[in-house]
């Protein structure tokens, strides 16, 4: 069953009953790819790209695809990983998606990696959870979200910061919740591959106010990514493919070295 969907300058989309969405994640080190229904997960392969993600992605896709007894042509719609994280896996991932998306005539949606890592924990009801993406040596990208009744609501700015920043603003998070501490002030999940370098600096600050959640949580999950996309592409969130580009929250370290050749 096709229903026509209208969205922006890329015109019209067949959207099917039953979308076959393919997934990317590639803001770390660990890259993962699905393929997702509204069933739930057809197929999820996350590997370590070695800084050789370039050449491994399409394969592992078409690999993928494979297993599921489909082409490349069977993708309905396409998710992305726009970041923060690393540089050059975000634009590889970015490049993949929109190329696919493109050349199929499907549509794209793009989501943030901290909000990918936090659905990870919309089952926490009346939580509060803090993603905490490695940047450079005593910095995370961030971004804080209270979790109810299974939504997963954004709190913050997303920002790129020391870990006291973060620290700082747990401090003076409102409690009255199920998961407050020992002293009553709201408990915060952490997670994310930033987590174990300030674990430390958390629990001597925070104490049980910071819970570090399991390391196998540390990676975005394609399949989060997927689930993602097609509701927001079902509800006509879909994004233009010619403009979509990552989102660096700040700008990587060449780009501030021209600005500096500049000035």
């Amino acid at each position: 069953m096709l229903a026509t969907l209208t969205i922006g300058a890329e015109g019209e989309y067949n959207l099917k009953t039953h979308m076959k969405c393919l997934a990317i994640d590639g803001s770390t080190d660990v890259s993962s790819i699905a393929l997702v229904d509204e069933t739930g997960v057809l197929a999820e392969y996350d590997f370590a790209h070695r800084m050789d993600l370039s050449r491994r992605l399409m394969p592992n896709i078409v690999c993928l695809l494979k297993d599921c007894g489909l082409k490349v042509r069977d993708i309905d719609a396409v998710g992305i990983s726009l970041g923060p994280g690393s540089f050059t896996g975000l634009r590889i991932g970015v490049v993949t998606a929109k190329m696919l998306a493109h050349v199929l005539g499907v549509p794209i949606a793009g989501i943030v990696t901290l909000d990918i890592l936090a659905h990870q924990f919309d089952y926490l009801d009346e939580s509060v959870v803090c993603p905490l993406i490695r940047v450079r040596k005593g910095e995370v990208y961030y971004a804080f979200y209270r979790v109810k009744r299974g939504a997963v609501e954004r709190i913050s700015e997303y920002g790129a910061d020391s870990i006291e920043q973060v620290i700082g603003f747990v401090k003076h998070l409102d409690s009255g919740t199920p998961s407050a501490g020992s002293n009553g002030k709201q408990k915060v999940f952490f997670c994310g591959d930033g987590l174990s370098e300030h674990a430390a600096a958390l629990d001597r600050d925070l104490g049980d106010l910071a819970v570090p959640t399991p390391t196998r949580l540390s990676y975005p999950k394609a399949s989060i990514i997927g689930a993602i996309a097609i509701e927001r592409i079902a509800a006509g969130q879909i994004d233009d493919a010619r403009l979509l580009t990552p989102f660096y929250i700040r700008r990587s370290a060449p780009e501030t070295r021209m600005e500096s050749g500049k000035s």
